[in-house]
């Protein structure tokens, strides 16, 4: 083909593309892009290219043009997306003692859209909620309760959910359980520690391996606490008070957990694990304990 001849080819093709009417544009494909539409059945009643959705016709003919039109109307009608709440996981159980520190439960919220939300649920008496507050970047509110001495001994269930508040908004999140055990005051003269948990007992390839977390009164030197831990031993038994293990002392990490490993067999690892620390008690069920040899 000459240039001349080429040239007068581009000519007529543009000349064509600029009468096309709106009726015509519409069937092309190429229009799928440039209007922001995600596909033919945005304009069509099909992808065949058959019919036309409400409006698309009345959009084809704006002031504005074809390509311009259509891609007013169709960003104008997009759903927006909405996705639902979640409620971050929980420890399922926890101890705490009367006459001690209040047990806080973080909870936090995850929402892509950010949207406002209410917490629901059930909670022994006595609880309080916070305020909503910000806690690695996530709105979070604590759940704290500080039990009577009439709550002692008896285990409480806990059960969460959060909804959405904003305008058009009701979606529901997962909801989170967990149970707290309540433990009588303790009897010790001394209270070098402010709280003790228990958070995991599982029995692995003969070793029961437990771990937990300490926390110590504010008012303590690094000194005081040092002196405490090389002297406070942590007691183990099965539930009914069968003993696991000579007690032991625990070694916290930076953040002030610990974990112990004692090995076992099949017919010494308990059911379910019970331990002692200066007055507080955790107990927990033992993962993957054999249920027909363990100790009750």
């Amino acid at each position: 083909m000459s240039i001349n001849r080429h040239i007068k080819y581009l000519h007529l093709l543009t000349l064509a593309t600029l009468t096309l009417s709106a009726h015509d544009a519409l069937a092309y494909a190429t229009y799928i892009a440039p209007t922001g539409a995600t596909g033919c059945t945005d304009c069509h009643l099909n992808n065949s290219g058959s019919g036309y959705q409400p409006g698309i016709l009345e959009a084809a003919r704006s002031p504005l043009g074809v390509i311009e039109g259509l891609k007013a109307f169709l960003s104008s009608i997009k759903v927006e997306t909405n996705t639902p709440p979640v409620l971050n996981a929980i420890n399922s159980k926890w101890d705490i003692t009367v006459g001690e520190s209040a047990l806080i439960i973080p909870l936090q919220v995850r929402d892509n859209e950010d949207d406002t939300f209410a917490l629901h649920g059930t909670a022994p008496k006595g609880h309080t909620l916070s305020d909503i507050y910000s806690k690695n970047g996530l709105p979070t509110i604590d759940f704290k309760w500080l039990p009577t001495y009439d709550q002692a001994n008896k285990t409480y269930a806990i059960k969460f959910y959060v909804r959405e508040t904003g305008d058009k908004r009701s979606l529901k999140s997962n909801t989170v359980k967990a149970h707290i055990r309540v433990w009588p005051a303790r009897t010790t003269n001394t209270k070098y520690i402010e709280s003790f948990q228990l958070q995991g007992a599982q029995w692995l390839n003969n070793t029961l391996t437990l771990n937990g977390s300490v926390t110590f009164p504010s008012h303590l030197t690094s000194t005081q606490r040092q002196a405490a831990l090389s002297t406070l031993t942590m007691s183990v038994t099965s539930a009914k008070g069968t003993e696991i293990s000579q007690p032991v002392t625990l070694i916290l990490n930076i953040t002030g957990n610990w974990t112990k490993k004692f090995t076992l067999n099949a017919s010494e690892v308990p059911c379910t694990v019970k331990v002692h620390y200066e007055g507080l008690i955790g107990m927990r069920s033992v993962s993957l304990a054999p249920e027909d040899t363990c100790l009750k």
